[in-house]
């Protein structure tokens, strides 16, 4: 009787796996299928294996650190993914956008956009605080760099900070 019972528990439990993964499947067939009929979303923007386009870029200059927001949006098949996983599963994609900086902490992740520290991206030399211009893994469609005194600078498609001074 005990055997019985375990069989059908087992039986039970492989069940509900099966009806787990086919639901998972339906989930992102059903995103995909939607991404293919729905006339406002431009997939050329999502080549090369990207599946983040960066719709803009914030860099806050802090003496030595920087603070960066950005917003974006990600392709159908990855917005099911992080609707279904959470979007902390991003965090790789995202550092990967500032692969050429040193010290970058993503502090808080959405689905649509994200906050991120980095610290000495910027050296104190003469007086000044001096940028070196670093290059971007995906390129925003607008950038802005604000810089301590609170003025704002933007560049459409940068693909790079660019190079900069603060006074101290």
């Amino acid at each position: 009787m005990g055997k019985n019972i375990r069989l059908k528990s087992d039986y039970c439990v492989r069940a509900m796996k099966i009806k787990a993964m086919i639901t998972i499947v339906l989930l992102i067939s059903a995103a995909l299928m939607a991404a293919k009929v729905s006339p406002g979303i431009n997939n050329d923007q999502f080549r090369e294996g990207k599946y983040i386009h960066l719709d803009r870029m914030e860099i806050t200059l802090i003496k030595t650190d920087a603070r960066i927001s950005i917003e974006y949006h990600l392709s159908p098949f990855a917005q099911a993914y992080v609707f279904l996983f959470g979007s902390k599963h991003l965090e790789p994609q995202i550092k990967e956008i500032f692969y050429d900086f040193k010290n970058v902490e993503v502090q808080k992740i959405g689905r649509a956009s994200a906050s991120i520290h980095v610290k000495d991206i910027s050296r104190l030399s003469d007086g000044y605080y001096l940028h070196e211009s670093r290059k971007l893994g995906i390129s925003p469609d607008v950038l802005t760099v604000i810089y301590p005194e609170g003025v704002r600078r933007n560049t459409e498609h940068a693909e790079a900070t660019p190079n900069t001074f603060l006074l101290v």
